[in-house]
This record gives structure tokens, C-alpha cells and sequence, in this order.
């Protein structure tokens, strides 16, 4: 171990990390304002992941052109998710809402799995398939490009939710739904379509894990426990937040990799999880409620 192989785990982390943001924000904003439990999550990452394959793999297309198609697509499936699950549960919060979604989530991955296989799918991206090397740092183009959109995407969120009265609203109908609609917001199509956003996000989740990462229909469950641990470092609801905590699991996985046997990675990455939730009960960002 030598100060460039740090570095080197350091960059790779940074970078790791921003992907897992994008793999988690999806989840953080359905759970952190609606108070739902998407345990179709996972699933609609890699459902996102497949159809971008199939655009760029299939069809040919440029890898960066079908971001936006592949997201929209998710939000509208949100919308339609939405109509026939989530509104007939805002009032039920307990396990009928984790079994209906665990319901899709075997839907999504039975027909991932009639359509595309149990292959791994790795997409090729072309001109974003080079490698950057600066001195003895090096990074893959396609790494740099997860990366930095998700940190875009992000810090923009966070600045619509804090910054715009949409954003305000969202915030009044995570902190109390009867106040906020009492107040006049219409609490019914704004949970709709933050709902569509949060699958949307899965989504955009799927696709910069496609870019950085081979996947397969049937290893969602392992995304998905990753989300969980990068949402409850960071607590619910909050872009930055999941971000910063998407750094944080992102450095520690490739630094202590360096220092110990990757097999013992996850064991301290989820003590780091276990101590979070036991000194500030609602992890990083310490609330003790939902909030924005």
C-alpha cells in the first residue's frame, strides 16, 4: 500500500460513491415524503438498467441521448404504478403497502427474466468506454459521466425542494398530509407525481449503474440492500444528504479494501450502519421524524 494506491481508492470511491446516490435517491424521496416503502425499487433499477441496454446494445442508439427517454419512461410507469397501488394505500402504512410492492417487485423481475434471460449484461458505451489517466490516477469515462450527472441531478433537487414552492409544498406534505392539504395544496396529485419523480429516479438509478456496472435480472436484491444502507445514512428525503452518504459508503468500501480482505467490506460497512442508527436513530442527519 503506497500513497498513489490510496489515491487511486480515494478517486474510485468518490465516484462509486455518486453512483450509489443515484442508485438510492428514488427510494429516499418515496419513503422520506410519502411514507411509502417501495420494496419494487431494486427491481425497477435493473428493469431501467435492461431497457437501456436495449436501447444502446439492441438499437444502436447513443448512450447519452436514452437517458432522458429511459427516465421518462420510469415516470410514466410511476404515474401508472401510482393509479393502480400507492393511492389505495395512503392510508395503510403498515405490511399490506410492503406486500403489494413486493408483489411488483416479483412481477418486474418475472418479466425481466421472460424478456431478457438470467444473462449478465454488461452495455457497450462506445466513446464513453475510454479510460482518463492523470499521473498515476486513473478513471473511467463512463464512471466520471454516472458520477457527475448524479451529483447534478442531485444538488439540483435539492435546490428545487428548498428553493421553489413546489418544493415547499412537497416539504408540507412530508412533514403533515392533513395540514398541507388544509392549507390548500392539493395533496392528491402532488403525492402522484412525487411518486412518478421517486420511480423516475429509480430509474436514472438503473441507468448509471448500467454504466459503471454489469448486471442481471435476478441480483436486485443486492442493489436494494445497498440503497437501504445509503438511505438510512442519510436519512429520508434529502438529496444532499443521500449524496453525501453515497460518498461516504462509496470511500469506505474501496479504502477498506485496500486495508483488509474485501470479504470483511461489508461487515464494516454495515457496523458503520448499526452505529449510525444507534447514536442518531434516524442516521446521519439526526431527525427523529420525516423531513426535507
Amino acid at each position: 500500500m503506497n500513497l498513489d494506491s490510496i489515491t487511486q481508492s480515494f478517486v474510485n470511491g468518490i465516484l462509486l460513491g455518486g453512483v450509489y446516490g443515484g442508485l438510492a435517491i428514488g427510494l429516499s424521496l418515496i419513503l422520506g415524503v410519502l411514507g411509502v416503502l417501495n420494496l419494487a425499487h431494486s427491481a425497477i433499477i435493473i428493469f431501467a438498467a435492461l431497457l437501456y441496454w436495449e436501447f444502446v446494445n439492441g438499437l444502436g442508439l447513443d448512450p447519452l441521448l436514452m437517458i432522458a427517454p429511459v427516465v421518462a419512461i420510469g415516470y410514466g410507469f410511476g404515474l401508472l404504478v401510482h393509479r393502480g397501488i400507492a393511492q389505495h394505500l395512503v392510508k395503510d402504512k403498515g405490511s399490506t403497502v410492503m406486500l403489494a410492492f413486493f408483489g411488483l417487485l416479483v412481477i418486474l423481475e418475472s418479466v425481466a427474466v421472460m424478456i431478457w434471460t438470467t444473462d449478465t449484461r454488461t452495455v457497450s458505451l462506445g466513446y464513453l468506454s475510454e479510460v482518463v489517466e492523470i499521473g498515476s490516477i486513473s478513471a473511467p469515462v463512463s464512471r466520471l459521466v454516472g458520477a457527475g450527472i448524479t451529483i447534478v441531478v442531485l444538488v439540483a433537487l435539492h435546490f428545487f425542494l428548498t428553493r421553489t414552492l413546489t418544493g415547499s409544498a412537497i416539504r408540507g406534505l412530508a412533514q403533515n398530509r392533513d395540514v398541507a392539504s388544509m392549507v390548500g395544496i392539493d395533496v392528491n396529485t402532488l403525492s402522484r407525481r412525487v411518486f412518478a419523480a421517486g420511480i423516475a429516479f429509480a430509474a436514472f438509478g438503473g441507468i448509471v449503474l448500467a454504466m459503471v456496472q454489469s448486471f442481471n435480472p435476478q441480483e436486485h436484491y443486492r442493489w436494494l440492500a445497498w440503497a437501504f444502507l445509503v438511505v438510512i445514512l442519510g436519512g429520508l428525503g434529502s438529496a444532499l444528504r443521500t449524496l453525501i452518504s453515497g460518498f461516504i459508503v462509496g470511500i469506505v468500501e474501496t479504502m477498506v479494501g485496500i486495508i483488509i480482505p474485501f470479504q470483511y467490506t461489508y461487515l464494516v460497512l454495515y457496523g458503520i450502519l448499526a452505529v449510525a442508527l444507534l447514536v442518531r436513530s434516524e442516521g446521519l442527519g439526526g431527525v427523529k421524524q420525516r423531513i426535507i
